[in-house]
């Protein structure tokens, strides 16, 4: 076993764990100890650590060991989350001094998703930062400071958002597992941006009581691991699901390779690298077939026009804390609130319109196919600088989100997976199909992770 523990998956832990090679107050002591050695930049991707809290939790779960009792396989193993996670003792601020000042004193309860955790003897070790109210794909707030980059941490790029904090936690090696929340691309963007696997599951799928809302029509909790295998169980356990076999596909599997949204955006090394993947996935055993979607860049295009529901359910649901406080927020996510706030029910009446017309055609499209497979996001973080120029920002976060929001406004569940080449190594595939259909999303991304 090599002492340096962040070179390991969850699942690897796992099975020291059960093997008892390891003890869970020597996994936490581990990461604790990163931590405090790391530098003021990474130190940012938590915005609390929970050390005494973990402590606690470490020391009943190594009991627990000693017995052969433990609750899971990841019973023992630490876990961040998102500041949006109300956590007994910590509300959450969703990385805002405004909302700081008004929950400080809050009591809250453990938000559903970690009294499940708990009770699979997972360990709360930290909050990861984020964006201003989950309200960015970037990964800049100016309310509560950020970590840039940490994969490209000599040249200062952005991070992405609005999980910013989870992704940076991982890629540094404060954390094995993190949770984030994905509303039009949050999770996945900041973990192709650091080479992780970003899981956006079915919406209702993980319970979001407990979780500050950014869009309830859109908002769902995920995950960000090392490996698909660490989201499989994660996923499993937090779906109060029992983790026993591995899904068996019946038949050949069709998937839909889109090539006219972003993938046109990407340079020719990097459109060579996909379709030589997907020349590989065929070899799998996968019938992979070029298609158009162009629902992903109308309804893009529409938004431009007319505002997006995110926009509007945001506004509806902060609009009374932050009326009279947009001074006190950061300007970019001010501009976003703002965007709601001035749109008309007629407008919001013609938006749902749209949306259900595209949803039906995508939803066609999934009945011939039972993937579809896309760049994950088609461009690499800009320099964080740039990001100061607000028109730039505005450019540059309508960029990356268009890559990703469509599968949340369509009702679809999607991964990301790195392709861990050195030249780009942001470039990310997304596998994406129907609600409900996550434990057959996994298992087919599982199978693809293999041949990268």
């Amino acid at each position: 076993m090599n002492n340096n523990l962040k070179i390991y998956s969850a699942f690897y832990l796992g099975v020291l764990l059960e093997s008892k090679k390891i003890d869970p107050i020597i996994i936490l002591e581990y990461y604790l100890s990163n931590f405090k050695k790391a530098n003021k930049n990474t130190k940012l991707s938590f915005s609390k650590v929970l050390e005494k809290q973990a402590y606690k939790e470490a020391t009943l779960s190594w009991k627990r060991q000693k017995k052969n009792q433990r609750l899971s396989f990841f019973d023992g193993i630490p876990i961040v989350w998102k500041d949006l996670v109300d956590i007994e003792g910590f509300p959450a601020y969703a990385g805002s001094k405004l909302i700081e000042k008004i929950r400080k004193k809050e009591k809250v309860n453990n938000a559903s998703i970690v009294k499940i955790a708990k009770e699979n003897g997972l360990i709360s070790l930290a909050k990861t930062s984020t964006v201003e109210f989950a309200f960015g794909g970037l990964g800049i707030n100016k309310s509560c400071k950020l970590p840039t980059n940490i994969m490209f941490n000599k040249k200062n790029h952005v991070p992405g958002g609005s999980s910013t904090g989870a992704a940076t936690a991982l890629y540094s090696g404060l954390a094995p597992l993190s949770i984030g929340t994905d509303t039009a691309g949050s999770i996945r963007i900041p973990a192709a941006w650091h080479s992780l696997i970003g899981f956006k599951p079915s919406l209702g799928m993980l319970p979001m009581d407990g979780v500050l809302p950014l869009s309830k029509s859109f908002d769902a909790v995920g995950i960000i691991s090392k490996t698909v295998k660490d989201t499989k169980i994660l996923f499993d356990i937090l779906s109060n699901k029992k983790y026993k076999q591995e899904f068996k596909f019946l038949k050949k599997i069709k998937v839909g390779f889109v090539n006219d949204f972003n993938f046109n955006q990407l340079d020719n090394y990097c459109k060579k690298k996909i379709v030589l993947l997907n020349t590989k996935i065929a070899r799998l055993g996968l019938h992979v077939e070029n298609i158009e979607a162009p629902e992903f860049k109308e309804i893009n295009d529409f938004f431009l026009l007319h505002g997006s529901l995110v926009n509007y359910e945001a506004w509806k649901y902060w609009k009374e804390i932050i009326k009279n406080n947009l001074n006190f927020i950061d300007p970019n996510v001010a501009a976003r609130f703002l965007i709601g706030k001035n749109m008309e029910n007629k407008s919001i009446t013609k938006i749902r319109k749209k949306i259900r017309n595209l949803k039906y055609k995508i939803m066609k499209r999934l009945e011939e196919y039972d993937f579809f497979l896309m760049p994950t996001i088609a461009l690499e973080p800009p320099l964080a600088k740039d990001m100061r120029n607000k028109n730039k920002y505005k450019l540059y976060n309508n960029a990356a989100l268009d890559n990703t929001r469509g599968v949340n406004i369509f009702d679809l569940c999607a991964i990301s997976l790195p392709l861990n080449i050195d030249k780009k190594k942001w470039l990310s595939i997304s596998i994406i199909t129907k609600k409900n259909n996550d434990n057959k999303l996994l298992a087919i991304a599982e199978k693809i992770e293999s041949i990268l």
